[in-house]
C-alpha cells in the first residue's frame, strides 16, 4: 500500500513547439522586409499572432489542490494536498503547530464552505479554531475561540449542515458554540452545556440539523440522548423520552448517524457487535432495527471501535484498533447491515484513525506506528477497499484525519 504525488505532465520544449508551427505568412507582413518578418514571425511563435500570449504552457499556473487532508501530531497539524480526481496526496507541510487532541474518539470538523477548522485540545479540555488558507492549506489560530471544556469525553466534535452551530458532548453536558460565518469566532450559547442528565461522551447531528444524538459513559447503563436543535440560536431541548436506554451489554464506544438522517449506529467492542436503530425524520426518536445488534464479524473483544460511514450512505467501516477494518453494505430501506465481500480488509499497520473524502472515493488510514498515511480506494459498487498503488506519505507521529474540501 503506497501513496505518493502522481507525475505531473512535462510541458512541450519551446524548440519542439517552434519546429511544428506552419510558416505562414502574416497579412500585415510585406515580403519585401524579409529580416524584419522573420523577427515577426519569432515573435508570433512565442506569444501567438495577434494574441497575448496566455497560452503558453510555460507560463501558466499549476491549479491549485482541491482541497487538503490534515493530519494532528504531538507538533500541530499538518496539510497534504489533496486531488479530488484521483486521491493522491502531495507532500506535507506544517499548518500550525498547535497540539489537537489525539483521543481515539476525537476529531476534528470543517465548517460546510471549508473556511475553517475546529478540533480539541489536548485531553479535550477547550475548543481549538483555525481560518483555511484555500491555496496553501495553512492554518491561522482563532484566539478569541478557545473555550474551556469542563468534565470529560471523547473530543468528538460535531457541525451542523449550515456551519452555525459546534457541539462537543462531554460528562457535564453537550456544550454549544456560535460559529461565525466570516471569521470562525466561536460564541458560547446561552444554557451550555445542555444535558438530559447522562453522563455524555459523544455526540453526533442528523443530516437534517434537526436534531443530535449522544451516548452516555455510565457505569452501570448505556443510554442514547436526543435532543432538538433550535434552528436560530443552536439551542438543545431533550426529546421526550430521553435518554433512551441501549439494551446491550459492555460500553456504547461510537456513534454515527447515516447521511439519509434515517438511521443511528452505534458499535460494542466487548461484545463484538453493531446496533442500529431507526430515527422519525419528524420527531428524532429512535426504535431498533429488526435483526440489530449486528454481529461484526470478529471475535477478539478488541473490535468494532470507530465506525465511519460514506457520505454516499452505501457501505459503513467499523476499525479492529489492529491492522483489519470491517466493511457492511448498508440496506437503504432498513438500516440492517450485511458483510462486504472480502471483509475485513487487512492493513499494514494497526491505526484507530481513517477519513473518508468527501465524494466517498477514497479512504485514508493513519499509521502511528510506521509515522505515514496510506490510501485506499473505495469500489463504488461492492465497498472494496484496494491499496494505492503508490507508496504511503510520510507523517511523523500522526493521529487524527480530516480531509477539508477547499472553499475556492
Amino acid at each position: 500500500m503506497t501513496l505518493k504525488e502522481l507525475p505531473q505532465s512535462i510541458p512541450p520544449v519551446l524548440g519542439r513547439r517552434y519546429y511544428n508551427v506552419p510558416m505562414k505568412r502574416c497579412s500585415f507582413c510585406p515580403w519585401a522586409a524579409t529580416k524584419t518578418c522573420l523577427a515577426i514571425l519569432l515573435a508570433s511563435v512565442l506569444f501567438g499572432c495577434g494574441g497575448s500570449g496566455n497560452n503558453n504552457p510555460l507560463t501558466q499556473q499549476t491549479p491549485p489542490a482541491s482541497g487538503f487532508l490534515y493530519a494532528t501530531s504531538q507538533d500541530g497539524i499538518t496539510a497534504f494536498p489533496f486531488n479530488s480526481s484521483t486521491g493522491a496526496l502531495g507532500t506535507g507541510s506544517q499548518a500550525t503547530s498547535v497540539f489537537a487532541a489525539t483521543d481515539p474518539l476525537a476529531n476534528m470538523v470543517t465548517d460546510p464552505a471549508g473556511k475553517f477548522l475546529f478540533a480539541c485540545s489536548l485531553y479535550g479540555s477547550s475548543t481549538e479554531a483555525f481560518s483555511i488558507n484555500s491555496e496553501t492549506g495553512a492554518l491561522t489560530q482563532i484566539s478569541a475561540s478557545t473555550f474551556p471544556i469542563q468534565g470529560f469525553g471523547g473530543c468528538t466534535l460535531s457541525i451542523d449542515p449550515t456551519g452555525q452551530f459546534l457541539y462537543i458532548a462531554a460528562s457535564t453536558g453537550v456544550w454549544g458554540f456560535t460559529v461565525n460565518s466570516t471569521t470562525g469566532v466561536l460564541s458560547a450559547m446561552a444554557g451550555s452545556p445542555f444535558s438530559d442528565g447522562s453522563v455524555l461522551r459523544e455526540s453526533v447531528i442528523a443530516p437534517s440539523g434537526k436534531f443530535l444524538y449522544a451516548i452516555s459513559n455510565n457505569t452501570t447503563s448505556n443510554t442514547i440522548s436526543v435532543f432538538t436543535i433550535n434552528s436560530s440560536k443552536g439551542s438543545l431541548t431533550p426529546i421526550a423520552g430521553s435518554p433512551f436506554p441501549m439494551a446491550i451489554n459492555g460500553t456504547a464506544y461510537s456513534v454515527v448517524v447515516h447521511p439519509s438522517g434515517k438511521f443511528l449506529y452505534v458499535s460494542f467492542p466487548q461484545t463484538e457487535q453493531i446496533a442500529v436503530w431507526s430515527i422519525n425524520t419528524s420527531t428524532g426518536a429512535i426504535t431498533v432495527v429488526p435483526g440489530s445488534p449486528f454481529s461484526s464479524g470478529l471475535t477478539s473483544g478488541d473490535a468494532p471501535n470507530s465506525l465511519l460511514v460514506t457520505r454516499s450512505g452505501g457501505f459503513l467501516y467499523a476499525l479492529s484498533g489492529a491492522t483489519t477494518v470491517f466493511g457492511y453494505g448498508v440496506d437503504a430501506n432498513s438500516g440492517a447491515l450485511s458483510p462486504i465481500n472480502g471483509s475485513p480488509f487487512t492493513l499494514s499497520s494497526a491505526t484507530d484513525y481513517f477519513a473518508i473524502d468527501p465524494s466517498s472515493q477514497f479512504v485514508y488510514a493513519a499509521y502511528e506506528n510506521t509515522n505515514t498515511i496510506a490510501g485506499f480506494n473505495i469500489n463504488a459498487s461492492t465497498g472494496v477497499l484496494t491499496p494505492f498503488t503508490v507508496p504511503p506519505v510520510s507523517a511523523t507521529g500522526v493521529t487524527l484525519l480530516t480531509v477539508v474540501k477547499s472553499s475556492q
